[in-house]
C-alpha cells in the first residue's frame, strides 16, 4: 500500500501566497509613510502660530468694531455723563455793576470775589465741599453770549472755546495779581482783578468772569466751571460821568 502524503507549507495555494505578500507592507512603504506623517506634524507645527496670529486679528477687529458701534450709538449719553458733574465753582455773589475799564472788580456788597466749590448732587441745598489738598483755580474771560440759550449746563470743551483772548496789539484783558488762585477747604477768594479794555469789540458786546480749574490740578475729577451774569465794561472816560450823573439832580447833568 503506497504511504499517506500531506501537504507541504511549500506545496500552498499560490494566489494565497500572493494575497499574504500584498497584506505585508514592504519596509520601502512604511519608511514613506513615517516620512509623510512627520512631514505633516512639521507642517501643522509650523502652520500654527500662523492660525492663531489670524484668529487674534479677526477677533481684535471684531472687538474694535463693536467697541466703535457703542461710541458712535452712545454720544449723547457720554456727553450727558460729562456735562453733569457733582462738583462744581460757583461765585459766591453777583458783581457790582457797571464795571469800568481800570476799576477793581467788587462783589454785590462791595467786597472781593470768591469762589466756593460746592455740591450739586441730589436734592440737597448746595454744601460747599473740602477737598484733601488744594487745588489751582483760573480765572478767565468769556464771551457773554454762552452759554447759549441761557441753559446751565455745558462742556469742558465749549467752555474753553468760548474764552476771550484780548484784541491784537493789547495787554491781557484782565489784569491783576490773582488770576490764579489756591482753593482750599471748598474757597479761593480772588483779588484785585480789573478789564483793560472794553466789551463794545465784540459781538454780544458783553463779557463774563469764568473759573475753571487748571488743567491737571486735579486729576479724575470733572469740576464744571463757574461764571458770572454777563455785563458791559465801560471804558473809563465814562466812569466820573456815571458817578457824576448819580450825586447830581438830573436837571444839573
Amino acid at each position: 500500500m503506497a504511504p499517506k502524503r500531506y501537504h507541504d507549507e511549500s506545496e500552498a495555494d499560490p494566489d494565497q501566497q500572493q494575497t499574504e505578500k500584498r497584506r505585508t507592507p514592504s519596509l520601502a512603504s512604511v519608511i514613506g509613510e513615517a516620512v509623510v506623517v512627520n512631514s505633516l506634524q512639521s507642517f501643522c507645527l509650523a502652520l500654527e502660530p500662523l492660525i492663531r496670529r489670524v484668529v487674534s486679528e479677526e477677533v481684535e477687529n471684531i472687538l474694535m468694531k463693536h467697541s466703535l458701534s457703542v461710541t458712535q450709538t452712545s454720544p449723547l449719553r457720554i456727553q450727558g455723563l460729562e456735562q453733569s458733574p457733582s462738583l462744581e465753582l460757583i461765585f459766591s455773589k453777583k458783581l457790582m455793576l457797571p464795571i469800568f475799564t481800570g476799576s477793581k472788580i467788587f462783589d454785590a456788597d462791595g467786597g472781593p470775589l470768591q469762589i466756593i466749590l460746592v455740591d450739586t448732587g441730589g436734592d440737597q441745598q448746595l454744601v460747599s465741599t473740602c477737598l484733601p489738598h488744594p487745588i489751582r483755580v483760573e480765572i478767565v474771560v468769556l464771551d457773554g453770549d454762552f452759554p447759549a440759550d441761557d441753559r446751565n449746563t455745558w462742556t469742558s470743551e465749549e467752555f474753553n472755546n468760548n474764552i476771550v483772548k484780548e484784541r491784537t496789539g493789547k495787554r491781557p484783558l484782565l489784569a491783576g495779581d490773582c488770576l490764579t488762585v489756591a482753593l482750599r477747604d471748598g474757597f479761593a477768594p480772588i483779588g484785585d482783578i480789573e478789564f483793560t479794555d472794553n466789551s463794545s469789540w465784540i459781538r454780544s458786546r458783553k463779557f463774563r468772569i469764568g473759573a475753571r480749574v487748571v488743567p491737571g490740578s486735579c486729576e479724575g475729577v470733572r469740576i464744571r466751571e463757574a461764571m458770572t451774569e454777563a455785563f458791559v465794561v465801560k471804558d473809563h472816560r465814562g466812569e466820573c460821568k456815571f458817578f457824576y450823573s448819580i450825586l447830581l439832580p438830573s436837571s444839573y447833568v
